[in-house]
């Protein structure tokens, strides 16, 4: 599978705050890439520094092996964009501001302009003043995927959409996006948005990558832990990663990655008097690496 973006130590601060540091990512071609990181984690920032409306403070992207500076512009054609907060000439009409877009773009469709347009049941004679925010939003979907690119980069756009459109977004297009070549970087704080479309998980905490793995292998090798005992819980398990660990008593719950049947038989050896061992989902998953 083909590189098609690479970004090597890069870093950004702004004045005394370190957003984040040495910053190490390499995305391929037709996969779906989620960057999960909490509120204020420079998910943004980054997001900013790869569409090139502010600079690194150092660090090196390329783009298809090219790098890119900037200010640059020519990789910006095969990069489609879709914020959570959007912005639309609100006096134009729909069919208008496609065609707007359609200039700047070598590899626009009109067919599949059109046909996106009736799945988001949108009118081209709208005025876009006139539409409803998950409205607008399709509208965004279908600027950005007419031109077809070969690059989409998601900052949490579904929180206006309704559950049917969020579904049909989610898990069709994107999907289909992917199937086709498209890599794309999904950044959001909404974890189950990606449980059933996301390949790879970058997760960005307190300034550095402290995940970068396929999520199978993420899911397949963490568990919940349930145990509970007839007197005193042990204060030492004797086994290596632990994430989270709770107590109440005489029960504990823990998160553990790697798991491990040995690792299991350890457990067992401590005589619990009940054990369930459990997967995770990504969101649960994503709050044992961050918890505070």
């Amino acid at each position: 599978m083909s590189e098609l973006l690479k970004i090597t130590g890069l870093g950004k601060s702004f004045g005394r705050h370190r957003v984040f540091a040495g910053l190490n990512m390499k995305l391929s071609a037709g996969k779906v890439y989620g960057l999960l990181g909490l509120n204020g984690e420079g998910k943004t920032t980054l997001i900013r520094i790869l569409l090139g409306v502010i600079p690194a403070d150092c660090g090196q992207i390329h783009y298809k092996d090219t790098p890119v500076l900037y200010g640059s512009a020519g990789y910006k054609e095969e990069v489609g964009y879709i914020p959570e907060d959007f912005f639309l000439f609100a006096g134009m009409r729909v069919g208008e501001l496609l065609d707007f877009n359609s200039a700047f773009y070598h590899r626009w469709d009109n067919g599949r302009a059109a046909d996106l347009l009736k799945r988001f049941s949108l009118d081209k004679k709208a005025r876009i003043k006139t539409l409803s925010r998950g409205m607008k939003l399709r509208l965004e979907m279908v600027t950005a995927l007419a031109a077809q690119p070969a690059f989409l980069i998601l900052d949490d756009p579904t929180s206006g959409l309704d559950v049917p459109t969020r579904h049909d977004f989610l898990q069709g297009i994107i999907r289909e996006l992917a199937d086709s070549g498209t890599t794309i970087l999904f950044a959001t704080h909404l974890v189950h948005e990606l449980e059933r479309i996301v390949d790879h998980i970058f997760i960005l905490d307190g300034g550095r990558i402290i995940m970068d793995e396929e999520y199978e292998a993420v899911k397949n090798s963490t568990r919940r832990v349930r145990l509970s005992f007839e007197d005193k819980s042990p204060g030492d398990f004797g086994i290596e990663g632990i994430l989270t660990m709770q107590r109440d008593g005489r029960r504990v719950e823990m998160v553990v990655r790697p798991w491990s049947e040995d690792k299991k038989r350890a457990i067992e050896s401590l005589g619990p008097r009940n054990l369930e061992v459990e997967p995770l989902s990504l969101e649960d998953i994503f709050r044992s690496f961050v918890a505070r």
